[in-house]
């Protein structure tokens, strides 16, 4: 009767002991939880903005005019950037050359995106802010390359 008594008391002793162990652990978990959707979040949307400006590239490439390509980045952008986005440049600016032209051979044109003409909610994302972290920022170049195809 004795032991089980000794025992019985151990056993009282540590009743709150989880509870302390998890208020130890919850701040460090908290973190890591919301750094990894703070992160995968910006991660998606700067992906979608580069397969954007891709998609904006391969209709320059075809001899898409400025309002095509426009529509093509928007279209491909899941929604994030306004119908009639402008943002953007094409280098070499008309797009590719004419087809019949020499020079076209092995020439590729490019989309950049200024990531100061993005709306304000997306140009958060260049920012990654973590609770109890200090803030780190992503490289902020968006831009997609196609090579000039003969249409």
């Amino acid at each position: 009767m004795k032991i089980r008594s000794t025992l019985r008391r151990e056993a009282e002793r540590e009743d709150g002991a989880a509870a302390v162990e998890f208020a130890l652990i919850v701040g460090v978990l908290v973190m890591l939880i919301f750094g990894m959707m703070e992160y995968g979040l910006a991660f998606w949307q700067l992906q979608s903005l580069r397969a954007a400006t891709r998609e904006g590239a391969r209709v320059a490439a075809v001899g898409g005019d400025s309002t095509q390509v426009s529509d093509a980045i928007v279209g491909a952008s899941s929604g994030a950037l306004p119908a009639g986005f402008s943002g953007f440049t094409m280098n070499p600016s008309g797009g590719c050359p004419d087809p019949g032209d020499s020079t076209s051979v092995d020439q590729a044109v490019t989309i950049s995106i200024d990531p100061d003409s993005l709306p304000a909610g997306l140009q958060e994302i260049f920012s990654i802010d973590i609770p109890m972290m200090p803030s780190f920022d992503l490289n902020p170049q968006i831009e997609g390359t196609f090579r000039c195809e003969p249409v």
